[in-house]
């Protein structure tokens, strides 16, 4: 028998089996579900939870599931009112349905992590089941805007998305889901789905540079970016006035002081600073030199201030974290000696030096080795290659470009593990599709929408893609 047809045969076989255990919770289990709920009823019409017994917890069942699947968690004195019971997967809250007293049933959150311990909390008690939920991502990829081919010279943009040629670098989105993405001729594109058109809105004359990621201020929507060739430089596109290219720039420095040695700091050697991001906690810009420096910039008086040193070397991607404001991660790429190939962290409010006497105390290397290869699993251990733009969305997950490895990365900031959301390690091609099937080529830029979903400039395919996440 043909090899492909017989796989092709195990994986239908396999969705009719899980379709049939879908089935079985919502035609059998839930209605056992609310008809135990009539047992034991106080004259209220609830079973009520006892604080002075424990509650016991016993099993769960499916083990595995996707968002918002049903699961039953059977125990002991949950007490039938859901408004008073809470349960995590990992420490993403989920949605409670109901409860019998011994029986809760709840809905898989979105994006708890791929290993989930499901813990319930009622009043001052709080339990851990001792098996493990796993969880079950189902993402797809569709190409938003790209035909693979290289662009004509002079390039054309007014043929709709599906049409058009460009080599994307680094994307950004507002919060009115324009997409604008970066053209190696440092064009700046807005690309509109609803309206299937792309138009220019910056060029390289007027100040814009192509490796700057356009990032939106989160409050006042405006386009950020730091400058490739001009060390005082910034380009701000306010939508108010058609995005049309704004320079600002540093009019006094502070060098601050090394609290190791007791001297200031040097200025940046290298002008090279991709990023204008804003922190919210204390509504400050922050920018990253590629000689190290981390800048603080007060948007008022375009005052800078070395706030300390990291490791010097290129870092293509930096976000700030969005439940943890002052919290900049950053994604180093190769050539940056002992943190090349990593995923990094930074307090940008401590100044303190730590004890190398050269870099913030903060400041942590979180991923494994440096060698610039594939790995999953816990941070600490995880490995990257040559990682490019970073975005989190709005639950503290950071979606990574991983361009050498030909995929895009999560990281739960939470649970502190790694997965590959989509695409194969090592494996570069173009495929729309499935988790299991999509094909990526050199990610370079991400951005993740308020809806969740994410955008890839896919460099090497000359495409846009978008990943749904359900």
């Amino acid at each position: 028998m043909n090899e492909a047809l017989t796989v092709k045969k195990m994986k239908t076989k396999l969705k009719q089996q899980s379709s049939k255990k879908l089935m079985f919770l919502f035609f059998v289990m839930v209605p056992l579900f609310f008809l135990s709920s009539c047992k034991g009823e106080d004259e209220s019409g609830g079973i009520t939870h006892d604080p002075n017994k424990p509650v016991v917890l016993t099993s769960f069942m499916p083990d595995s599931g996707r968002i918002s699947e049903m699961v039953l968690l059977d125990g002991e004195n949950f007490g039938s009112d859901p408004s008073k019971i809470k349960v995590f997967f990992n420490a993403k809250e989920a949605a409670v349905v109901g409860s019998t007293g011994d029986r809760i049933l709840v809905l898989v959150p979105r994006l708890p992590g791929d290993t989930c311990i499901l813990s319930v909390k009622i009043g001052n008690q709080e339990k851990e089941y001792s098996n493990e939920f796993y969880y079950k991502i189902a993402a797809s990829v569709t190409t938003t805007a790209g035909n693979g081919n290289s662009p004509a010279d002079p390039p054309v943009y007014n043929v709709g998305l599906d049409k058009i040629q460009l080599v994307p670098v680094y994307i950004g989105m507002d919060k009115d889901f324009n997409i604008f993405v970066s053209l190696g001729n440092d064009n700046l594109l807005r690309l509109n789905v609803a309206e299937n058109s792309a138009t220019v809105v910056a060029t390289g004359p007027q100040g814009y540079d192509h490796r700057c990621p356009p990032i939106a201020n989160p409050i006042t929507n405006v386009l950020q970016t730091g400058s490739e060739d001009e060390r005082d430089r910034f380009c701000f596109m306010d939508p108010k006035t058609g995005w049309i290219p704004k320079l600002y720039f540093i009019k006094e420095w502070d060098r601050g002081l090394n609290n190791s040695t007791e001297k200031e700091y040097d200025m940046p050697t290298n002008v090279v600073h991709y990023h204008c991001l804003l922190n919210e906690a204390d509504g400050n810009y922050y920018t990253r030199y590629t000689s190290g420096q981390l800048v603080r910039i007060n948007p008022t008086t375009w005052k800078a201030s070395i706030v300390g040193m990291t490791p010097s070397g290129i870092a293509y991607g930096m976000a700030m974290h969005p439940i943890n404001p002052n919290e900049l991660w950053i994604a180093y790429s190769s050539g940056a000696g002992d943190v090349s190939n990593s995923i990094c962290v930074v307090d940008v409010t401590d100044t303190k030096v730590g004890s190398d006497g050269v870099r913030l105390s903060t400041f942590q290397k979180l991923s494994g080795a440096t060698n610039g290869a594939h790995r999953d699993g816990p941070l600490s251990i995880s490995q990257f290659n040559q990682p490019r733009g970073i975005s989190f969305d709005s639950d503290g997950n950071l979606y990574v470009g991983d361009n050498g490895n030909h995929c895009i990365r999560m990281i739960n900031t939470n649970t502190m593990m790694v997965e590959t959301m989509i695409g194969i390690p090592n494996n570069a091609g173009f495929k729309d599709g499935s988790k299991d099937d999509a094909l990526f080529n050199s990610p370079h830029g991400i951005v993740v929408d308020a809806e969740g979903n994410i955008f890839v400039s896919d460099y090497g395919n000359k495409r846009i893609r978008r990943i749904a996440i359900e």
